[in-house]
């Protein structure tokens, strides 16, 4: 029997391939100012550690200064992109659905915890047909701090009467592995994600996965 009561994940990068949608809400906000477009492949080093840190990435980016008012009318736009493309390119990555299943039917509690804006939480996995599978979802307003502090982790842990011990974690990012060690949790690192294009194993998670379904493996070691 595995040790593990409580099974969290990431959603960025780790349910879902969202990188499409949020590349589109950074060049709404850059077409909306006349500011030149950017690539997925450099929106991916700006994401993963939640909405304001994305934002402040993206302006960084364009090289020029803005005053208060225009990074008002700026983030204003951002918002506005980021509630707007929510799923219009985003999927879920391979053996994501079925394996959430699996370990539902298996009995394991599974919930998200992520820097995602929470009221974007719910219609992301509404749209993908597994919000019902999660017992309780975080996300980057549901709390004071977010990963990599531990505290999501601790939260998550008092609200299922466990210990860290008996929850693992599953992400994509630095953020995922530092939160869960200090929270004391072992962490499984997805190689696929968005890691700010580094490989997620110099993180040093517990396990290194290349698959979603690997979890399936890992929970009963």
């Amino acid at each position: 029997m595995s040790r593990y009561k409580v099974i969290g994940f990431d959603l960025d990068g780790t349910l879902v391939n969202t990188l499409p949608d949020l590349t589109l809400v950074a060049n709404g906000m850059f077409s909306e100012h006349g500011l030149p477009t950017t690539t997925q492949e450099t929106v991916l080093s700006w994401i993963g550690k939640g909405a304001d840190i994305f934002f402040q990435n993206a302006v960084a980016s364009t090289g020029k200064v803005f005053d208060a008012v225009q990074l008002s009318q700026m983030r204003a736009s951002f918002d506005k992109y980021y509630a707007t493309y929510v799923c219009e390119k985003s999927e879920l990555y391979p053996n994501v659905k079925s394996t959430l299943v699996a370990l539902k039917e298996k009995g394991y509690t599974l919930v998200v915890i992520t820097n995602k804006p929470t009221h974007l939480v719910e219609p992301v996995l509404t749209a993908f047909g597994i919000f019902e599978l999660f017992s309780a979802t975080l996300g980057g307003q549901s709390l004071p701090k977010i990963k990599p502090h531990p505290d999501p982790m601790f939260f998550i842990c008092k609200q299922f009467n466990i210990t860290p011990h008996e929850m693992l974690f599953v992400g994509d990012s630095e953020n995922d592995v530092i939160a869960s060690k200090a929270a004391g949790c072992d962490v499984v690192g997805l190689t696929y994600g968005y890691n700010y294009n580094v490989p997620i194993a110099k993180a040093e998670p517990t396990f290194v996965a290349d698959d979603f379904a690997d979890v399936l493996k890992i929970v009963e070691k």
